[in-house]
């Protein structure tokens, strides 16, 4: 539990059953009305039952009504209006779904309300902890395989080049079955970062349970707790998102798979030092005579 119910509510909200996501979508919609109402006037504002409300808060990880309100009034003083925003949203109205009504200024506007929120949710979600034993897996891996399923091979590339420049081991293929072969020859001493947005991935749990079999630790990077990746990972990862309908909430995943992968990235580049400097120094001397020179004028 994060004491701050709000960010909580989002990172298990894939989790919750169908009466639950009515408490928490009236929750998140009317935040200010929420730390106000008893539990009865929040059961009654859902529809549901005062037994379901304790169940609700309960998955939250509270056991007191009373303190699940007090932690949703601290989370709520610390809320702020977007001053830069012309349309002055507020943070507090949570993810705001896109309308067909609406028009490109309000959808550019929600698009990156919706990131903010995610990207700030994983600095209570992130355990400093667990970054702090990737970068100690990956500094001293002999081989990284990276793999994402679905849109999420592009982010599994994406680390892949920038961890190549650091000097590492590191492997990808978007053809899964390469990569399952690959999983099949990893050993003890490498690491299998793998990405997958729901975490149900077929062919992302069969390189799982390959590399399991050759005792391979696994990263998991998932926004499903309860998913069968974040079983099988030794460590994992989650992000926290919400189920919209036009701005889906794997769109949202795929920004926070980049900023996870970033935070290992320069944790691990700072715990190189001189070494990840010069491989660093390297890969751009290297590709450097393929670039253009930029004219004077």
């Amino acid at each position: 539990m994060t004491n701050r119910p709000f960010t909580e509510i989002r990172h298990k909200y894939n989790t919750l059953s169908t009466s639950q996501k009515l408490i928490a979508n009236h929750i998140l919609n009317d935040q200010k009305h929420a730390v106000m109402a008893t539990i009865s006037e929040l059961a009654k504002n859902c529809n549901v039952s005062e037994t379901t409300v304790m169940r609700f808060i309960k998955k939250l990880g509270y056991t007191s009504f009373q303190i699940f309100r007090i932690d949703m009034a601290h989370e709520f003083t610390e809320i702020s209006y977007n001053q830069n925003s012309s349309h002055k949203f507020k943070i507090e109205d949570g993810y705001q779904d896109i309308s067909t009504d609406d028009d490109v200024a309000t959808i550019n506007q929600k698009i990156i309300q919706s990131a903010s929120i995610a990207i700030n949710d994983l600095k209570s979600l992130i355990d400093s902890a667990s970054i702090e034993a990737i970068v100690t897996l990956f500094t001293t891996a002999d081989k990284i395989l990276f793999y994402g399923s679905g849109g999420s091979d592009v982010i599994a590339l994406d680390a892949y080049h920038k961890f190549l420049r650091l000097g590492l081991n590191v492997t990808t293929h978007s053809n899964s079955h390469l990569m399952m072969i690959q999983a099949a020859h990893l050993s003890q001493t490498d690491i299998a970062v793998l990405i997958s947005h729901t975490g149900e991935s077929r062919e992302v749990l069969e390189i799982a349970e390959n590399a399991k079999k050759q005792g391979t630790k696994i990263i998991g990077i998932t926004s499903y707790i309860n998913s069968s990746l974040a079983k099988l990972s030794d460590i994992a990862l989650f992000s926290s998102t919400n189920q919209l309908k036009y701005y889906t909430d794997a769109m949202v995943s795929r920004i926070l798979q980049l900023v996870i992968l970033d935070m290992i990235l320069v944790s691990v580049s700072l715990r190189l030092g001189d070494i990840g400097k010069n491989s660093i120094y390297r890969s751009r001397k290297a590709i450097s005579v393929a670039k253009k020179p930029i004219p004077d004028n």
